[in-house]
């Protein structure tokens, strides 16, 4: 069975999670990424004493680095950046992630790669943008969760601005740049002409909030978050997280006359607009847990589900690898690692029926295939022997 992307090429100068989770993905659909990294392996290999495997390997680091080939290159060398441009010449596409300017001071800018391969695509991820005030300064996640205003609408309305469980700005900016990566390849196959892709974290925490930003810039009604913890600052009771006699559960979007009804509660079943849903917000968010707290979560599942109520329970990640919605998914995939064995991971969330996703390769040694990828470039014995003396 062919992969949908077999015949692309990937060059990646990325670091962290934004560009290397980009890459991944067009790796998970079947493109060769060879993923350049300096003598002695990228930082975040080694990242967080918390979750390192055995030898120092970072858990974190493996999740975003599978179906890659590794190749070490000292970039301030010029025999090691001829192998770099040499790589890159008949490449379909360039990923960085580092400072603005950082690649054009090394030589690999976009003007000097597209002259030397006009049909590149060179996607550059970045914390800010290419331009302006905040161009040249660090960008990470959380840092654009609180620029953005996105922990400012998280959480309740006394508690301190809230980032998200998980560094899903990152990961959304990683998804935006692999699809239009896919689109600037796309214009490519139509024109010849190769072109470059800018993606920021502030640029994808603001698209995340397309919703909440359009609300404010259009109506003028600034988001406030309630002081009982209604999930979104602009929804209705019953839209929350409501405490059981064991656990939690969720309660979204369906009327609030209806929920009413279903737990047996008269003054919320005489809630029949959504304006007064809104106004009563906190109020009934009280009223609705006084009452689930005293049966159990299954319970209240069963109590729900029966009157078509939209709910669910709420878990944390054990319960939620062995939910079998999960496993029906075959969202969690296993490879093999030489130094570490089994490794699981979430498979990329999309099915194809022709071309699926795979796990072709465990997440590389740093400059396991150096050796390999020049031999494949035809390079001579003496010449790799000096490259790959050079990482010792």
């Amino acid at each position: 069975m062919e992969d949908a992307l077999e015949d692309l090429t990937i060059v990646s100068f990325a670091q962290l999670a934004q560009g290397p989770v980009a890459a991944q993905m067009l790796g998970d659909l079947g493109a060769e990424v060879i993923k350049i990294e300096r003598p002695g392996g990228e930082w975040q290999r080694h990242w967080s004493m918390a979750n390192q495997f055995p030898g120092g390997e970072s858990a974190v680091f493996l999740s975003f680095n599978r179906n890659k080939r590794s190749v070490e290159l000292d970039l301030k060398d010029e025999e090691h950046k001829d192998v770099a441009y040499d790589l890159i010449s008949d490449a379909d596409v360039v990923i960085e992630n580092f400072r603005p300017g950082v690649m054009e001071r090394l030589g690999f800018g976009y003007e000097e790669l597209s002259e030397r391969n006009p049909g590149l695509v060179y996607a550059s991820a970045s914390g800010w943008g290419r331009e302006g005030p905040y161009a040249d300064r660090p960008g990470q996640d959380i840092i654009i969760q609180g620029v953005s205003g996105l922990a400012s609408i998280t959480g309740r309305r006394d508690d301190p601005p809230t980032p998200l469980g998980s560094t899903a700005v990152d990961f959304f900016s990683s998804a935006t740049i692999a699809f239009s990566i896919l689109a600037a390849l796309h214009y490519r196959d139509r024109t010849g002409q190769g072109q470059r892709v800018d993606g920021s974290l502030l640029n994808a925490a603001l698209g995340l909030m397309m919703q909440e930003i359009s609300v404010y810039a259009n109506t003028g009604t600034e988001p406030e978050r309630s002081e009982a913890g209604i999930g979104h600052v602009y929804n209705q009771a019953p839209y929350a997280v409501y405490e059981t006699a064991d656990g939690h559960i969720t309660i979204s979007l369906s009327p609030p006359d209806e929920v009413g009804e279903a737990l047996e509660l008269a003054e919320l079943a005489a809630v029949d607009t959504w304006e007064e849903a809104y106004q009563r917000r906190d109020e009934l968010k009280h009223l609705i847990e006084e009452k689930t707290r005293q049966r159990s979560t299954e319970h209240w599942l069963d109590v729900l589900w029966e009157e078509d109520i939209w709910c669910g329970p709420v878990n944390g990640l054990p319960d939620a690898l062995e939910h079998p919605q999960v496993d029906a998914n075959d969202m969690i995939q296993t490879v093999d690692h030489p130094d570490i064995g089994e490794l699981e991971f979430p498979d990329l969330p999309v099915e194809f029926s022709e071309t699926p996703a795979k796990m072709r390769r465990h997440p590389p040694r740093s400059g396991e295939h150096t050796e390999e990828v020049l031999r494949e470039r035809g390079y001579s014995e003496e010449l790799i022997e000096r490259i790959t003396a050079r990482e010792e």
